[in-house]
């Protein structure tokens, strides 16, 4: 059987946590998606949040309460989730579509100030398979910053938690994320006003329901268990890293001095990913291209400029890297990354 590229992180204390909620006939929005919130508030050093049944309406949240009006720009590197563009497109938005730097993916900070100056009203930044995005030139530019931890949480830039650095944080709980609930996502605010703004919006229609209670069970206990969780991560990261190293292929380079957390373990191969993604799989470990739903992907946007992001677009590759994967699927996967092709 093959080692899958993203499992849920699902352990018996978790579904414990779970059953409670369905033993308490409190299926729906309640008590324990506000304690998920609060949790998330309190890690991340927030004013205050809200929980959305998927990214889509989380999204959709966040950008209203930025005070957005329609046609107004929105700095969105290519390499964020095509959703994105998706969400900015409906709210009647322009998306100013901006390269990334080709050493680790992630947005080209220089590019994206420039688009700042010119009027662009927002930015947007993923944290992209957990590689930090350092916030400080961007934060200057008296911008509002909407930064995407979901594949990131638990990072560090110097002293600063990824997540604490932009006015608003999402959080997408979905299965490739640092935490999973099997869906569902929060919207965090630094500010008492913008998270005055995100209840406000979230309150005013039923489409923006809360999180349901049992998938926010799940989200507490694994909050619960984070630390242990980032530590599993690091260490499989290096093993991986290690064993990288012997081939002819390598991984994304952090340009920031920074404590990542990987969401999957990205390789950037020096050529085409069919050999390699058939070589991998033959010996039982799954892979996927790292960007391949992204804006970069799409056809018809303005990122046919963004050469960086093409590039990575066909090169990089992630193979499978979660806290439950056993001793032997990561020993099979340090020997396929050991002699890829």
């Amino acid at each position: 059987m093959a080692v899958p590229l993203f499992r849920p992180t699902v352990k018996r204390r978790d579904m414990g946590s779970v059953l409670s909620c369905i033993v308490s006939d409190k299926l729906g929005p309640g008590e324990v998606s506000r304690e998920l919130v609060s949790r998330a508030v309190h890690l991340l050093g927030q004013a205050g949040g809200v929980s959305l049944p998927n990214t889509y309406l989380a999204m959709t949240v966040a950008l209203r309460a930025l005070g957005l009006n329609p046609a107004d720009a929105v700095v969105l590197p290519a390499l964020a989730p095509s959703l994105w563009l998706r969400v900015i497109q409906d709210l009647g938005l322009t998306a100013r579509v901006c390269d990334v730097d080709p050493q680790c993916g992630l947005v080209d900070v220089a590019e994206a100030a420039r688009m700042a100056q010119e009027g662009a009203r927002a930015i947007l930044v993923p944290h992209s398979l957990g590689m930090p995005v350092d916030l400080k030139t961007l934060r200057g530019l008296g911008v509002p910053i909407l930064e995407d931890i979901s594949q990131g949480l638990g990072g560090r830039i110097g002293d600063e938690l990824v997540g604490a650095g932009g006015d608003l944080c999402l959080l997408s709980l979905d299965p490739e994320c640092i935490v999973t609930c099997g869906g569902g996502a929060l919207v965090l605010a630094k500010g008492r006003q913008m998270a005055a703004s995100l209840r406000r919006i979230a309150e005013s229609s039923p489409l923006y329901s809360q999180l349901a209670d049992m998938n926010a069970a799940l989200g507490i206990s694994q909050f619960a268990a984070l630390d242990s969780f980032i530590a599993v991560r690091r260490e499989v990261a290096a093993a991986y890293g290690q064993s990288l190293q012997k081939s002819r292929h390598k991984g994304l380079a952090q340009t920031s001095e920074a404590e990542v957390v990987l969401s999957s373990f990205p390789v950037l191969l020096n050529d085409g990913m069919k050999e390699v993604r058939q070589y991998a799989l033959k010996r039982n470990v799954e892979t996927a291209p790292a960007f391949a739903d992204t804006v970069a992907s799409l056809e018809g946007t303005d990122a046919a400029h963004c050469v960086n992001a093409r590039s990575l677009l066909l090169r990089c590759l992630l193979f499978p890297l979660y806290p439950t994967l056993g001793k032997r699927d990561v020993e099979t996967t340090c020997k396929v990354l050991a002699t890829l092709p």
